[in-house]
């Protein structure tokens, strides 16, 4: 009997103990969930609050305020990645060429910019060398090389956009006679914030991604990049988050995707329209299986 007791005993103990160890791992749970909830709402709540300090990071926050409207939005490219909302206001007239950066391999957007307006498409990438075939009755010109920072050391496979205007013939081209897609893996802001004003003049249009807003110690670089796009006379049409590159990052009340999309066109003479709607029907996710990141906050004036 005494053993049977014991062995009774033994078991309700570990029933017991079960029922404790499960107990608490529930509560320990359900506490680390309410906890980081917690924290997150926290988070926001000190990103509203907080005020954000005059300097490079206001000031290039409000660059990108959606500012020139477009009558005719389309989506040109891939599906997803790859795939942009461009402006198609006017560009079947005096256009002379397009310019399509970092294709890895793919650029539905040039080929089909190319094929509908019949013009020469001139694309480059340095790090992937497959040339997309060429579509039907095009004009494509492959290029194994990438661009380069006007200030920049010289280097194997890079050439400064001077250099590759002049090696395809658009040295001299009018004011607003090309189109421009650039995807340079954060390239961009040295590149622009060092290109020569007459040459960005040259583009009608210039669809670009920014990469990692997040480094705020970069925000001075960046703001030269974008005050240098708008002394060309370009201002944000539309905006979108890539969905790849992480989530919204705040800055005091504002708050802006780690990797943007913007559409620039040139500055209304009216100045900026308001209303502009920031999501529109032809923007898809970047990553098919995540959802849309929300709307960037910006500030309300340039």
């Amino acid at each position: 009997m005494k053993c049977c007791l014991a062995f009774v005993l033994l078991a309700a103990s570990a029933s017991g103990a079960l029922l404790r160890d499960t107990f608490l791992s529930r509560s320990n749970a359900q506490s680390a969930a309410l906890s980081a909830q917690s924290q997150a709402l926290d988070h926001v709540l000190q990103s509203v609050a907080a005020k954000l300090e005059p300097g490079a990071t206001r000031d290039f926050l409000k660059t990108l305020r959606l500012c020139a409207p477009c009558n005719k939005l389309e989506r040109i490219g891939e599906p997803h990645d790859g795939g942009y909302v461009t402006c198609m206001d006017g560009l079947d007239q005096g256009l002379a060429g397009i310019y399509s950066y970092g294709i890895n391999g793919f650029d539905g957007w040039g080929m089909e910019m190319a094929s509908r307006y019949k013009l020469p498409l001139n694309e480059y990438d340095c790090t992937n060398f497959n040339a997309p075939a060429a579509c039907s009755g095009c004009d494509v010109h492959f290029h194994g090389e990438c661009i380069l920072e006007n200030n920049g050391s010289p280097q194997h496979l890079y050439k400064t956009l001077t250099q590759q205007l002049q090696e395809s013939g658009h040295a001299k081209a009018q004011d607003r006679s090309l189109l421009l897609k650039i995807d340079v893996e954060a390239a961009e802001w040295k590149i622009f914030s060092q290109e020569p004003v007459e040459n960005l003049r040259k583009f009608r249009e210039i669809v670009v991604e920014y990469h990692w807003l997040s480094k705020e110690y970069e925000h001075p670089l960046y703001l030269e990049a974008v005050k240098k796009i708008e002394q060309a006379g370009f201002a944000v049409s539309h905006l979108h988050g890539n969905n790849y590159g992480g989530g919204l990052q705040y800055f005091g009340e504002y708050r802006i995707p780690n990797v943007l999309e913007v559409t620039y066109i040139p500055k209304p003479a009216q100045g900026c329209a308001n209303n502009i709607p920031y999501h529109v029907s032809q923007d898809m996710p970047n990553n098919a299986g995540a959802p849309e990141l929300d709307d960037a906050w910006l500030p309300k004036k340039l």
